[in-house]
């Protein structure tokens, strides 16, 4: 039998070794201890349910992120079960464990591999995927990284009523009402400073969005580069939806001002209209019109759709994006 636990700071070196054998050699949460305990460890606890067989040796493992200190909404990453394990459904129990457990909330996962949807849907959990919006700067010449097989034109937007600027934490206090977002995942405000502003390796710039100095909307992006070519990728977003629209044309001009070859956005929970409306079009994955690849390291030129599961029945307050889990992770 498998006895299942939350790891803790002594279990590690066996969950590293674990990732390096079983799920992907050379994976950054293998080799890279700093990094690993920057992602999964508070104080001893280390964010990992792991399952340990008869000679005490991990043969399962389901890591997670909490989003919060306190009853915190979690993304699931490396779930990962031996083949040889006597016990066939040692993966669900994994994932069953935190279902039960009372120190969290919502459990859901950005990227999740389509094979799994129906396990997902057995269990009464939803599934869906990240539509994938872009802006394209048709001021570029020769594109390196995108691929587009049809004209384009300038987007147009309606009037600003914001007021568009990066977010300096360093220079200001990051004056943003966290407490008042009722959608689900619920980011804290320690999550998202950790996340964004103290990331050890990626460099993530943030903009506010101001309505008569008040911040009242937050857009995290990241440049991204490949093939002589760089992007602008939005990972994530809080806030008023509605505010997307009346800076939209700043964004834009911040794409073009950096010789960005467009900005994209993969998100579900934002208005599809509100998206349109703020120049954004949908890219159709049934197509090659448009490809604007999702993995750059190494670089696919593809498209390539974003499956995701959540266990929640408020289907209405999901707002899942690219920065969410583990998909914007360095690997």
């Amino acid at each position: 039998m498998s006895n299942i636990k939350l790891a803790t700071t002594s279990d590690i070196k066996k969950i590293m070794k674990f990732i390096e054998e079983h799920w992907k050699e050379n994976h950054i949460l293998a080799r890279d201890k700093d990094f690993f305990i920057y992602e999964h460890v508070e104080d001893s606890a280390v964010n990992f349910v792991i399952s340990l067989d008869e000679n005490n040796e991990i043969n399962g493992t389901l890591g997670f992120i909490k989003y919060d200190n306190n009853k915190s909404d979690i993304a699931t990453v490396i779930w990962k079960v031996l083949k040889n394990t006597k016990n066939p459904s040692l993966g669900i129990e994994l994932l069953q464990f935190l279902r039960d457990h009372d120190e969290f909330n919502t459990i859901f996962s950005v990227g999740i591999n389509k094979k799994t949807v129906g396990l997902y849907t057995y269990f009464g959990i939803y599934t869906n995927y990240l539509s994938h919006y872009i802006m394209i700067n048709n001021s570029i010449n020769d594109y390196r990284v995108l691929s587009l097989n049809k004209t384009t034109t300038a987007p147009s937007f309606v009037s600003k009523v914001s007021e568009f600027k990066l977010v300096k934490l360093a220079e200001e206090q990051l004056n943003f009402n966290f407490h008042n977002q009722t959608f689900i995942p619920h980011k804290s405000e320690k999550y998202f400073k950790k996340r964004y502003f103290n990331h050890p390796i990626y460099t993530y710039s943030v903009f506010g969005v101001y309505k008569k100095s008040n911040l009242t909307s937050l857009i995290v992006a990241r440049e991204v580069a490949a093939n002589g070519g760089k992007i602008l990728r939005i990972v994530d977003f809080l806030g008023d939806e509605e505010d997307i629209k009346f800076v939209a044309e700043d964004l834009f001009q911040f794409v073009k001002d950096n010789e960005y070859e467009y900005v994209d956005f993969m998100c579900y929970g934002i208005s599809h209209d509100i998206l349109e409306k703020s120049g954004f079009e949908k890219i159709d994955m049934s197509t090659s019109e448009v490809i604007a690849p999702n993995y750059f390291s190494p670089f696919v030129n593809e498209n390539i759709t974003v499956n995701f599961m959540i266990d929640t029945q408020k289907l209405d307050k999901i707002r899942l994006f690219k920065g969410d889990g583990d998909q914007d992770r360095p690997s």
